[in-house]
């Protein structure tokens, strides 16, 4: 059983830690957080809207590269052992959304002074690093995995650079890795499930 995923999602943390104290900067000031900048209202239309385009980015992907609508890859939800299953689903969500957005948003965005080449260079490694998690040396799965992550990116990296708000795009980007975390809390307490959905 492969359980790369466990710690994949964290490894850019520390990276993100490193580009914050190199700037001298607060975490809150690498990626430019000013409470109450964006409306409650209008932070969950973008929220909403944030969700719906990464959810249809991973559907058109799954259909080009598997010909499948909806595809979900059995590998990103596979069993784990369930105590660490469920302590992901309070982890994943908060460590992932700082640690990504921090890195891509703060770091690279924020950066990286020409405009297009502020969002092209932020938004290809945001969208490549997720081409390893979990990682799997098939090149279909690869270029299904960028194919599904480039347009939610390539949207948060325009709209970071035009508003410097990261709220709704940290909110959007954990709901996100908190349904995938519950999926395979599902799948962990019942193989079965699992079994079936790797053999329909």
């Amino acid at each position: 059983m492969d359980h790369s995923r466990l710690r994949s999602k964290y490894t850019d943390y520390p990276f993100s830690c490193y580009i914050r104290k190199k700037a001298g900067s607060s975490y809150r000031e690498l990626i430019a957080y000013e409470k109450g900048k964006t409306p409650v209202k209008k932070t969950l239309l973008l929220t909403i809207v944030f969700i719906f385009i990464g959810t249809a980015g991973l559907y058109a992907a799954g259909y080009i590269c598997y010909g499948v609508l909806p595809y979900s890859p059995p590998m990103i939800v596979e069993p784990i052992p369930l105590i660490p299953a469920i302590l992901n689903i309070a982890v994943l969500p908060v460590t992932t959304a700082l640690a990504e957005d921090g890195l891509y948003l703060g770091g690279g965005v924020n950066q990286i002074k020409n405009k297009f080449a502020a969002i092209l260079i932020s938004a290809f490694f945001y969208t490549l690093q997720h081409c390893f998690i979990p990682t799997l040396f098939d090149a279909k799965y690869m270029i299904y995995r960028f194919i599904s992550f480039l347009p939610l990116t390539v949207i948060f990296c325009i709209h970071y650079y035009k508003k410097r708000d990261p709220l709704p795009m940290m909110i959007s980007h954990a709901i996100l890795d908190l349904a995938t975390a519950m999926t395979i809390v599902v799948m962990s307490a019942d193989h079965s499930l699992y079994d079936k959905m790797i053999n329909m």
